[in-house]
């Protein structure tokens, strides 16, 4: 049986904890930062990085987007990765089960007609907002990442209308979707790489430098020249948005692909 005093010991160590809580954050300058000042960080980005004039400038007027692949492009190379592992862990968890035991579907039992003829209509849209997406990252909200995830509705869309065999037979099977994507995180790297070969022969460069920086002459173009007249490239950012538009957009298919498999299989063995 519990105490009668069990409800009041309860409130007071819940007053305490929130007392003790509300003195840690007072302490640590949370509780009175400034709601409307940007930290030391945030202003030497914002005020360089659009700024093609500044030492620090990436040449890009998203600011997110060039600092996920200039300032930080460690991160992002890596987070890329561990998404590229865990796509190959569901293959090897998925692919061979699939094939052995389940033959694919048609879709034509889960759809009608209404449903296959308005898919046909958007997946094309889709795909192109994707590309838009993934090529203005350096312009627009968005990049490579966003983009390779819009693309990943026009997939499931015809997973959903046709069945998985559809799909396959369009090309867009395990083998390829994961060749897309092994290719796009090599090439990424590759272009990462490609300031450590100027630090070679040249003089001061860093791996994953975008553009001049203060001690380094090294610069990937940022204005290319066409009959239109000059487009802005942000460097390598566009190149990182658009490998990473691949990259994202085939991982996420076979993924979906290969669950989809499995549901049409309806836990069959």
């Amino acid at each position: 049986m519990r105490s009668k005093s069990f409800p009041v010991i309860c409130l007071i160590t819940t007053i305490s904890i929130v007392l003790i809580l509300a003195v840690l954050l007072n302490l640590s300058g949370l509780t009175t930062y400034g709601v409307n000042e940007l930290t030391g960080l945030a202003k030497l980005f914002v005020l360089n990085i659009p700024d093609p004039t500044k030492p620090w400038s990436s040449h890009a007027f998203e600011i997110v987007t060039a600092i996920l692949w200039d300032q930080r492009g460690f991160d992002t190379y890596f987070e890329t990765s561990v998404l590229f592992l865990a796509i190959v862990a569901s293959v090897a968890l998925l692919s061979s089960y699939g094939r052995r035991h389940m033959p694919e579907s048609t879709g034509d039992e889960y759809t009608t007609m209404i449903v296959k003829v308005i898919t046909k209509l958007v997946v094309p849209i889709i795909a192109v907002v994707s590309a838009s997406i993934a090529i203005h990252g350096h312009l627009t909200p968005g990049g490579g990442f966003q983009g390779g995830s819009v693309f990943v509705v026009a997939p499931v869309l015809i997973l959903l209308a046709y069945g998985s065999r559809f799909l396959s037979s369009r090309g867009f099977n395990e083998v390829r979707l994961l060749a897309i994507r092994a290719l796009s995180v090599t090439l990424i790297f590759v272009v990462g790489l490609v300031p450590v070969l100027y630090f070679l022969t040249h003089g001061t460069a860093y791996l994953f430098q975008n553009t001049y920086k203060p001690d380094s002459a090294f610069t990937y173009p940022y204005l290319i020249p066409t009959p239109i007249g000059m487009i802005l490239t942000a460097g390598s950012i566009m190149i990182y948005n658009i490998l990473e538009f691949f990259a994202v957009a085939a991982g996420f298919t076979l993924a979906i692909l290969l669950l989809t498999r499995e549901f049409e299989r309806g836990g069959k063995k």
